[in-house]
């Protein structure tokens, strides 16, 4: 397929584009031509003195809406974006407008491998290719666990075992297990638990916590049993202790499952282990949670009064403190109890990770850096089979169906993360900065790190091999320096978040890149007196609110 054939008109005249999420700005309208090419839309008024130029990824566009004008000729093309930004493009011709609004939607839609990071390589990583890491092979499993397997040798051991992505599809090639348990009982394990997601190690805390995640035990209305499971999941306690089960459902919704042949383990069959339900929000229930709260976001019109009603009907917020609390009440059961807990939802690829990621980031300082959350990002959502690309494929202005595959689950980790660093903002080395760009290579990137939906199927896409990595990207020294934190001071021990309602704030960035650099300039030269008292924004408003990207 060449992408001139999807390409009705290449260049349009004459179009007028208004950003109507920036209204109120001086620069948000560009007069001059649209044009078109295999992955961007890109206009330009080509002023000499004062030139401006919007270059879109068609990956960026959510929703496209075109509306014919009643006495004139032309029409309007609605563009909303991942982004959250809304365009606008005027035109004066209808032929125009339809073969715009045809080419944009042939081109919205192709397949992976016809992805901009297949065609992008940055200009800057090709001039320091000897210097550039390989974000690729950076943080493989056989290197991250070689620590943990060396100094514990005697408890665990990496087993290729899912080497070829038979037993389990959505896992790593390599996986840490228990060091005696056989191969035989990892199969056996795997066939007990949906799609094949059997018990793993995620984290050992240093108290001797262990931290493991899976899918929900295919136990069904008859209530079967599989030894091999029970084999494993003991091997990860230690003697005399007893395990917890964190479920990320609520009870209702694991009784459920069992209608579908899921559920949630036997009380019978795992003696040794505690259930507790913490529900957080089903993917489908997430994404128009996040619709909702981005609709509120974008209506400058309504009463305050009436803005924080919309605000607390989304429920988003709600969901930020569900997921806080399941991982505040995991993190506690491995540094008090020092046991092993088990953290599992339904398939194991959304909440799951969501849970297990927060925990590290409490526990674990490491993962409160630049390179450890990468790593933690690496090994808990791409490793670990988040479906990245179909779960991004609509942003918030999608309408969702209940069978709906897109869901923000990375988006609501983002913003836990948000609320922990707003908490503990010297422990933290990297700034927001970092979270809000991890945000937008999720969801519309020209780079192939959040490509495909596990790392059996970037293999078999072959992406490693023919896209470039955002970590060799942001690991660039001039890169990196955008993300560092001035006020960061090495923190060894446990942040202890507050996750009381009048604490969790709105996921804000409202400064321009100039203010932003001023602000980071200030801090430089008044850091010490700003380490003795970080002074803590003003948050609520919703002109700066949530995600201001752009």
């Amino acid at each position: 397929m060449e992408f001139i054939d999807l390409i009705t008109i290449p260049r349009v005249d004459n179009v007028v584009l208004i950003n109507r999420t920036k209204e109120r700005t001086k620069q948000y309208k560009i007069e001059g031509t649209l044009c078109i090419s295999g992955h961007h839309l890109i206009i330009s008024d080509r002023q000499k003195d004062n030139q401006q130029e919007l270059w879109l990824l068609y990956r960026n566009i959510d929703v496209m809406e075109k509306k014919l004008n009643n006495q004139s000729p032309g029409g309007n093309i609605i563009l909303k974006c991942k982004d959250f930004n809304i365009y606008q493009l005027e035109f004066t011709s209808v032929s125009h407008l339809h073969k715009v609004a045809e080419t944009i939607e042939n081109l919205s839609c192709l397949g992976q491998t016809y992805q901009y990071p297949f065609f992008y390589t940055p200009t800057s990583l090709n001039i320091s290719k000897v210097q550039s890491e390989d974000g690729w092979t950076l943080f493989q499993p056989n290197s991250e666990w070689s620590h943990l397997v060396t100094a514990h040798c005697d408890e665990w051991r990496i087993s290729q075992i899912n080497k070829d992505y038979k037993v389990c599809s959505s896992y790593s090639a390599e996986i840490v297990v228990p060091k005696h348990i056989e191969d035989e009982i990892i199969v056996s394990s795997a066939n007990f638990r949906d799609s094949g997601r059997f018990p793993v190690l995620c984290y050992r805390h240093d108290g001797g916590g262990i931290l493991i995640r899976s899918s929900q035990p295919l136990c069904g209305q008859v209530g079967k049993r599989c030894r091999g499971d029970e084999i494993l999941l003991n091997a990860y306690l230690r003697p005399g202790k007893r395990g917890v089960i964190v479920d990320t459902r609520s009870s209702t919704q694991a009784q459920n499952s069992k209608t579908k042949g899921g559920g949630t383990e036997i009380d019978a069959a795992y003696p040794q282990w505690i259930k507790s339900h913490k529900a957080i929000p089903r993917p489908y229930e997430l994404s128009e949670s996040f619709s909702k709260l981005i609709e509120a976001c974008n209506d400058l019109n309504c009463s305050t009064s009436n803005w924080l009603s919309k605000l607390d009907n989304s429920k988003w917020l709600t969901s930020v403190q569900d997921a806080m609390n399941a991982a505040c009440v995991t993190a506690q059961c491995l540094e008090q109890e020092q046991t092993a807990v088990l953290v599992h939802g339904g398939h194991g690829r959304d909440t799951t990770l969501l849970v297990t990621s927060l925990v590290q980031i409490i526990l674990n300082p490491d993962c409160r850096t630049v390179r450890g959350l990468q790593a933690l990002i690496e090994r808990e959502w791409l490793q670990a089979g988040h479906p990245f690309f179909t779960r991004t494929r609509h942003g918030a202005y999608y309408t969702y169906g209940q069978n709906s595959q897109d869901a923000p689950t990375f988006v609501l980790f983002l913003d836990c993360l948000y609320q922990l660093h707003y908490q503990f903002q010297l422990s933290f080395e990297y700034t927001t900065e970092l979270l809000i760009d991890f945000y937008k290579n999720a969801y519309y990137s020209s780079f192939g790190t959040f490509l495909g939906d596990s790392e059996s199927e970037r293999y078999r896409l072959k992406i490693p091999q023919l896209t470039t990595s955002l970590w060799s990207y942001m690991n660039q020294p001039d890169i990196l320096e955008k993300y560092i934190n001035p006020l960061y001071e090495a923190n060894p021990g446990i942040i202890w978040p507050s996750v009381a309602p009048y604490l969790i704030r709105a996921f804000k960035n409202d400064c321009s890149s100039e203010i932003n650099c001023m602000a980071q300039d200030y801090a430089r030269v008044h850091i010490e007196k700003r380490k003795d008292a970080v002074e803590r924004k003003d948050g609520g408003e919703r002109n700066s609110y949530y995600w201001c990207i752009i």
